[in-house]
């Protein structure tokens, strides 16, 4: 068959490495030698099988070849993993390939080598723990780009996916990926982590030399400890995290970025803040028991650049106490650059004269701030 099929065809068949013959039915007819000019049906049925590097176990289709495009209907793929299921055609004069339906509980890694191995590396980051379902559609070229594919992911067993160096489990995940020319958008992405929400959207250059992208997300009710203990190696047994944020960047390069967002603790110990911790001591020693009181809530605004996060209105509202504060954290070079004021609420009131006194200067490492009197 190679020997009399055009060049897009004999390439496609090249890609296949088959242990036993693929058993294959088909009538066609034609006007002249040229397979352009072809039309018939058919069946074919495979048993252990290599496309494009990747095995399956079988598969089966009906199979239509009309005006140069051969288009797989109803095939089904089997893998030790799960099933594919679906139509595509592989169209040799447009020289695309258009999925319609396409449903899979196969590897996502191993699968998108059959639709299109550009799009390996765009799919790789995201380690699902299980195969998800997956529906796709669309149509993807051979040549110049004017691609389309949009992919509908249900993972209820989540995933790993890496933030900031560090791996964050995801779980119950959904949303979509749409490829187009050079561009990669994810919308309606939802999870849970750490028994909280996650939403967020984002929009990746698919660029040669352009890595830039921009993102969003949301979280609410993220258990805290958890977020303080992956990012800060720092422990603590109370809290809920809130927050938005929105970013660009160049590809995994942190000091790139660049943001803004605002975040807030609720229900927890506000000194379970790795770099506010050291502050206990002597706001224990100003306002007795309020070292270690629960805050009814921090938040602040921040904004991100160059490996800094900046913040001119961090704010801790406390039974005994109250705390705002401004300054830098520099998350990449481990530095700290902070103010601190305290003020006295409650029993404490009868310090608030006093209250400009308590200002607060921490500097040195954020793992290990040092944190000094201004006035003292």
């Amino acid at each position: 068959l190679r020997a009399i099929a055009s060049p897009e065809l004999s390439r496609f068949l090249g890609e296949w490495e088959w242990r036993r013959p693929p058993i294959v039915r088909l009538t066609f007819r034609g006007g002249s030698r040229a397979p352009e000019t072809w039309t018939g049906d058919g069946t074919v049925a495979l048993q252990r099988t290599r496309f494009r590097g990747v095995w399956m176990n079988g598969a089966n289709a009906n199979v239509h070849l009309e005006n140069g495009a051969l288009t797989f209907d109803n095939f089904r793929v089997t893998r030790d993993e799960g099933v594919g299921t679906g139509s595509f055609t592989y169209d040799f004069v447009k020289r695309e390939v258009r999925l319609k339906e396409v449903k899979s509980t196969l590897r996502p890694t191993d699968a998108i080598l059959w639709i299109e191995p550009k799009l390996f590396k765009e799919v790789a980051p995201y380690k699902f723990r299980q195969p998800p379902s997956i529906v796709a559609n669309g149509v993807i070229h051979f040549g110049p780009p004017n691609d389309h594919l949009e992919l509908t992911v249900d993972a209820p067993t989540g995933m790993d996916y890496v933030f900031l160096g560090k791996t964050l489990p995801v779980d119950r995940v959904s949303g979509r990926l749409l490829f187009t020319d050079n561009r990669l958008q994810l919308s309606e992405i939802a999870g849970k982590l750490f028994n909280g929400g996650i939403r967020g959207t984002a929009d990746i250059s698919l660029a040669k030399g352009d890595p830039h992208y921009q993102a969003n997300l949301a979280i609410e009710g993220v258990d805290f400890p958890h977020v303080a203990d992956l990012y800060f190696k720092y422990q603590t047994a109370r809290g809920q995290l809130s927050g938005t944020y929105g970013w660009t960047g160049l590809g995994s390069d942190a000091r790139s970025m660049r943001g803004k967002g605002s975040a807030q603790v609720t229900d927890g110990d506000i000194f379970a803040i790795p770099i506010f911790g050291p502050l206990s001591g002597p706001l224990g020693a100003i306002v007795p028991g309020a070292g270690y009181s629960l805050a009814h809530k921090a938040n602040a605004g921040f904004m991100v650049k160059e490996g800094v996060i900046h913040t001119d209105d961090f704010k801790v509202s406390g039974k005994l106490f109250g705390m705002i504060g401004h300054g830098d954290v520099r998350f990449l070079d481990d530095k700290l650059d902070f103010d601190i004021r305290i003020n006295a609420n409650g029993a404490g009131i009868l310090l608030t004269p006093m209250y400009k006194l308590f200002e607060y200067k921490g500097e040195g490492s954020i793992s290990k701030p040092n944190w000094h009197a201004k006035r003292f």
